[in-house]
């Protein structure tokens, strides 16, 4: 079970300057965009963890002289009470409302089964992050976990602490940018010395940590000999996995037409009506014309056996329906929302690309399966684009100092 502790460190004075501050994970942003114009126009926190790269290795010690401006301005003031901070991001109009909290989580390794990966880590994508952390001497983003939490235990406590005024209340802007426009964020505070910190405390090393986001995050924490990371952590009641859906394009019009057939031992076709997110093992495929969906036969799914990896929708259709395309496709991936349905549809329609396909979510469940099975095994992970988390961790909340 993971030890935890309060976090100490850098935060924004107060909740005006939380909102020009944070900032989407850098990893999630990219140059010459507008959302990367909006964030460079403000004191963000973007000056100090994506530097422009024409810097080159000049980037980093940048960093800390933008990071010590910020500073000097008053912008970020020093916090060193160990402290628990409950996190609430809602969007009404998104069916969002998603708490967890932010603390400095033990670093384990994988094998030691406490804080679990489902996908594969690789030391050279943690390169930059690694020089970043050790020319600042700060964890500038967080890792995004989930417990499970049966009992609700947890979910209880945050709610109660959620009650209170919080430190931090802000909404979001971005210049409609991001996909994180509008959405909420609270923010309260809890010391560790308190009787709620130490109930927050006990009830975290009562679970098992499942990396949901920022899996290199955690492996650059790891690789540096770190004792602690600043992690964001949700019971799985309330972190939310969104469905990864798919359009695909560059295919004859024969092979489109020829889908439905060369399947049919193993899903029933029939008629849809709309692009919707489905029921499990039920995957809806938009078509210019016509839109299918493709469940899939008892009998098939009963062959699959126990495998948890085999058993996932996005498996199923990688394994079982596209498998029986020709090799080249082209693939772009979408979040099954209403504004992912709504971009995937203008993508077919307009002939960019033939058919979307929209998955059931992949439930909690399902991830800790895969997850637990590869403790002993790392080779068994979750597929690519098969979870998604929405919305991401703001960056710039809490900068813990190591």
């Amino acid at each position: 079970m993971p030890e935890n502790k309060g976090l100490v460190g850098l935060r924004p004075v107060d909740e005006a300057a939380a909102e020009i501050f944070t900032a989407p994970p850098y990893d999630v942003i990219t140059y010459g965009t507008p959302l990367q114009e909006v964030l460079s126009g403000r004191e963000n926190i973007i000056h100090v963890h994506l530097r422009p790269p024409e810097e080159g290795e000049a980037r980093y010690p940048n960093a800390k002289k933008a990071l010590d401006g910020f500073v000097a301005k008053g912008l970020l003031i020093r916090d060193d009470e160990p402290s628990y901070y409950v996190y609430r991001q809602s969007k009404k109009s998104a069916g969002l409302d998603r708490i967890g909290v932010l603390l400095a989580c033990r670093v384990y390794d994988y094998k030691d089964g406490k804080v679990i990966r489902h996908e594969k880590t690789f030391d050279d994508k943690v390169v930059d992050r690694r020089k970043l952390f050790e020319a600042t001497g700060y964890q500038l983003e967080v890792v995004f976990s989930v417990v499970e939490d049966r009992e609700r235990k947890l979910m209880e406590a945050l709610t109660e602490v959620s009650k209170a005024k919080p430190l931090y209340s802000f909404m979001s802007s971005f210049g409609g940018a991001s996909d994180m426009e509008k959405v909420r964020n609270d923010v309260w505070k809890v010391p560790e010395s308190s009787g709620m910190g130490k109930r927050i405390k006990q009830l975290i090393e009562s679970e098992n940590a499942y990396i949901a986001d920022g899996h290199h995050r955690y492996h650059c924490a790891l690789l540096m000999g770190c004792s602690h990371v600043q992690m964001y952590i949700s019971p799985s009641g309330s972190a939310k996995i969104q469905p990864y859906d798919r359009v695909v394009g560059s295919l004859s019009e024969e092979d489109v037409e020829a889908l439905p057939a060369k399947v049919k031992e193993k899903f029933e076709v029939a008629e849809h009506g709309k692009l919707e997110v489905p029921e499990k093992h039920n995957i809806i495929f938009y078509f210019k014309d016509r839109i299918l969906t493709f469940k899939a036969r008892p009998g098939f799914l009963n062959g699959l056996g126990d495998d948890p990896v085999a058993k996932l929708d996005c498996s199923i259709l990688k394994s079982h329906i596209f498998s029986s395309l020709p090799q080249g496709a082209k693939m772009g991936y979408f979040p099954g929302s209403e504004t992912g349905f709504a971009h995937m549809k203008k993508l077919v329609d307009s002939g960019e690309y033939q058919f979307a396909v929209s998955l059931a979510p992949v439930e909690f469940s399902e991830l800790k399966a895969v997850a637990d099975k590869g403790i002993a095994n790392p080779e068994i992970v979750m597929p690519q684009k098969s979870t998604y988390f929405w919305p991401k961790i703001l960056s710039g909340l809490f900068l813990y100092k190591y």
